[in-house]
């Protein structure tokens, strides 16, 4: 096709009329072919005549923002329709598909935006719609903006079951549709979530159940607890961390119940044959609240819908016979549990205090008085005969050893004195060497595999002894697991350590106690996943546990907090962080790197087992 211009240059050239001018312009037009355009791919078209149409929540737009994806981060906004607003929360989980594959993504930020050019703050608008409110969805778009987590495709194509993902490294097409997850399997997949393991909750978005269109329509959230990929994460440890009545002990009831079916079993080392064993776990429980023995027993108010419900998703559940009390033994104190539970009672011998001085320092010695204590205690323990408490306060009262030491110049006049101060404390004498058996010699009775032990401590009016009695059976357990010289029973039992009130025992203290148990701890937390030792920390101060032991934990249960500090000392994305302060009673946050994306969750509405 020739331009006008040319046409009209030629013309004046030839001396051409305007009217012949004007009819070869017309003549040229009519002629003229259409320019074809280059060929366009449309990519692939979706088929929404099954009902996605009706279902899906709006369109990919570009209306408002570009519609952009990069290595840094996103930007993908979607219009909502008028019929799905009242759906759409922040979180929730979406998919957008492609030819093949989905992107797989939540929403984290939602918006309105005017749809005609209209000035609405102004002030004969807004006492018009105080008086008559007209306002329709439809005078406003609604945006929202995704965050893409991942893409979902098939490994083998066709077989659903082969679903895995990958980084979202692909964009979205504009005016493709953005639908609701109505798959287990994909919202699972998505979030990176063991399809099987340690129930722990429900899956949901502001504290409303994700449904699918699987039966059950809910999402179970299962902790990892196979070597598919590594050691069981009970063995990175664990934290459940709430304020006073958000259900930390239901909660817990009823994760550690999961540990105890007959299947579940871990590998522990062999004994020098050579050959690996696989174990049931043993659960040691310090209860301060004597709630723990309630896991023997059923939970009454369970019906048979309950039942099945629980069975569908593998959920354990009714009480495990194999559970026990162990009692300490202390002058004037006597445990009127209400549990049917079997006792035993124990005592602690002062003979542990050979290796474990820091028993006895709980005062406060300084750095001097713990030195000559030390020296002390090596002297007495070398003397034949019995060894108890009574026995080593007759030693360092009787005026020669003081002399010994003092005059010699061994231990300063003011620091022996010092000792004898503080180590004569009626808390000791009434928790060492009571008359039942000592502890050192009931281990085999402790540590059985498939066995819960529960160690209560409430009947116990005297704090220091409390303390006294938790201190020694978890240096017990720490000890035995991590020494080489450690009893066989213990080092080949799978342990999972229950602390109730952790921060109690593992705060960043200055006093003796705290010092020697946060070392302990520190190196169970890190030797635990080779030695099959499991900590199981519930807490409503986390940010009062010692640094060296809450980075070490890898699995993390947030529910209910209001405390600023201990908020922030979970480190959760913002997200999370502003939701914590409103979870209700059952809702959580969990944080478990290793085991899926961080998500919200719902626990059970019944315990698994009796809880009053």
């Amino acid at each position: 096709m020739i331009n006008d211009t040319d046409l009209l240059a030629y013309a004046s050239e030839s001396d051409l009329s305007d009217e012949d001018a004007t009819k070869l312009i017309s003549e040229n037009r009519a002629t003229a072919k259409a320019p074809e355009f280059e060929e366009y791919d449309v990519g692939a078209s979706f088929d929404l005549n099954t009902g996605d149409a009706d279902n899906a929540f709006g369109i990919i737009t570009t209306g408002f923002d570009p519609l952009e994806v990069t290595e840094s981060g996103s930007r993908i906004a979607g219009y909502i329709t008028t019929d799905h607003r009242s759906q759409v929360r922040l979180g929730t989980y979406v998919i957008v598909p492609y030819e093949n594959e989905h992107l797989f993504a939540r929403i984290w930020k939602l918006q309105y935006q005017q749809q005609f050019e209209v000035d609405d703050a102004t002030e004969i608008h807004s006492r018009r719609m105080l008086r008559s409110n007209t306002t329709a969805e439809l005078d406003y778009k609604f945006l929202a903006y995704l965050d893409p987590i991942c893409i979902l495709y098939e490994h083998v194509p066709g077989d659903e079951s082969s679903l895995v993902r990958r980084m979202a490294d692909r964009i979205p097409r504009p005016n493709t549709p953005i639908l609701p997850v109505t798959e287990k399997l994909k919202i699972q997949t998505g979030l990176n979530i063991p399809r099987e393991g340690i129930f722990l909750g429900h899956l949901s978005v502001g504290g409303e159940l994700v449904r699918t269109h699987a039966s059950p329509p809910t999402v179970p959230y299962y902790l990892r607890n196979d070597y598919s990929m590594g050691d069981p994460l009970i063995f990175r440890h664990m934290l459940v961390c709430g304020s006073t009545g958000t259900g930390k002990t239901f909660l817990t009831k009823n994760i550690l119940r999961q540990f105890m079916s007959e299947g579940n079993r871990y590998q522990v080392r062999d004994n020098g044959d050579g050959v690996k064993k696989n174990k049931n776990p043993c659960l040691v429980i310090m209860d301060p609240q004597d709630e723990y023995s309630q896991l023997l027993e059923d939970n009454p108010d369970l019906v048979s819908s309950d039942e099945h419900d629980m069975n569908s998703e593998s959920v354990k559940f009714g009480g495990v016979p194999s559970t026990k009390t162990f009692v300490a033994n202390v002058d004037g104190q006597n445990y009127n549990g209400r549990s049917r539970a079997e006792q035993a009672e124990f005592t602690i011998p002062f003979e542990m205090v050979r290796s474990n001085s820091w028993l006895i320092a709980a005062a406060g010695l300084t750095e001097l008085q713990g030195i000559a204590l030390e020296l002390l205690l090596e002297d007495y323990f070398k003397r034949p005969g019995k060894h108890t408490y009574n026995g080593f306060m007759e030693h360092i009262d009787d005026a020669g050893v003081r002399g010994t030491y003092v005059d010699n110049g061994k231990i300063h006049e003011a620091s022996y004195d010092g000792i004898v101060r503080k180590v004569r404390n009626q808390a000791f004498r009434r928790v060492f060497d009571q008359p039942a058996t000592p502890i050192t010699e009931m281990l085999a009775d402790i540590f059985k595999a498939g066995q819960i032990c529960v160690f209560p401590t409430e009947y116990i009016s005297n704090t220091r002894i409390r303390d006294l009695i938790t201190l020694t059976l978890m240096t017990i357990v720490v000890d035995n697991k991590l020494n080489t010289s450690g009893d066989a029973l213990v080092k080949e039992t799978p342990i999972i350590l229950v602390l109730d009130e952790a921060h109690r025992y593992l705060a960043k203290g200055a006093g003796e106690h705290s010092k020697r148990i946060i070392s302990k701890f520190a190196d169970a937390a890190r030797q635990g996943r080779k030695e099959g030792l499991g900590l199981f920390l519930i807490t409503q101060d986390p940010q009062d546990i010692d640094e060296t032991v809450f980075k070490q934990v890898n699995s993390r249960v947030i529910l209910n907090l209001s405390n600023d500090a201990a908020i922030s000392a979970m480190k959760v994305k913002k997200e999370y962080e502003k939701r914590i302060p409103y979870l209700k009673k059952g809702q959580m946050i969990i944080q478990s790197p290793d085991n899926s994306d961080v998500v919200e969750v719902i626990g059970l509405s019944k315990c698994v087992v009796k809880h009053v």
